[in-house]
């Protein structure tokens, strides 16, 4: 694993250390301690030789940007829940939901055209940012062409694992759960409407 695994599972520990001592106290000095010793624990608790985190990227190497970014947003709102304002990640799922509707199926072979390969090419990445700036300027929110201008820039520097751009963008842990929010948004349009 690389460097950038290991920050970002760090973060994603860090972040969901902070979300579930906020269940519990408001001092942000609790929360910050308890998503710190969330880190070092995954650091310094080995296992037959490899520490914690070894094994949590045994189930996906590297997290996604958008994990990192979701996530991140979280566990900074529940550390600091009065100064910063719950960004609207509403469209962020969506294009996750779209995305991963449209590429995982093409990637296991159903259909004629492999989306996920073209993610190799460099000029999809490039070609992705004007679409990202535009969806941000459609929905509203510069959440969308942060996603995207990271996600191009980590793979744009080779730091990590993988050459593909689809990876940074979005992995299947994110994509299950852009599906569960897409599913509970319409939801409770539904039972709004009726």
């Amino acid at each position: 694993m690389t460097a950038y695994g290991y920050v970002g599972w760090a973060l994603v520990l860090a972040s969901l250390g902070a979300c579930c001592s906020a269940r519990y106290t408001d001092n942000w000095r609790i929360k910050l301690g308890t998503a710190a010793a969330v880190v070092v624990a995954a650091f310094a608790i080995q296992l037959d030789r490899v520490p914690l985190i070894g094994f949590v990227a045994s189930v996906q190497s590297e997290p996604s940007v958008a994990m990192i970014l979701i996530l991140g947003s979280h566990g900074a709102r529940s550390l600091w829940p009065h100064r910063l304002t719950q960004p609207d990640t509403g469209p962020l799922h969506l294009c996750i939901f779209l995305l991963g509707s449209a590429m995982y199926p093409s990637a296991l072979g159903i259909g004629y055209i492999d989306l996920y390969a073209a993610g190799y090419h460099p000029y999809a990445a490039i070609g992705m940012l004007p679409l990202a700036f535009l969806l941000s300027w459609f929905a509203g929110t510069r959440l969308l062409a942060f996603w995207v201008a990271l996600a191009v820039l980590a793979q744009g520097y080779s730091v990590g694992e993988s050459d593909n751009a689809f990876d940074y963008l979005i992995d299947p842990i994110i994509f299950v759960y852009a599906c569960w929010r897409a599913a509970a948004y319409a939801w409770r349009r539904y039972d709004g409407a009726r």
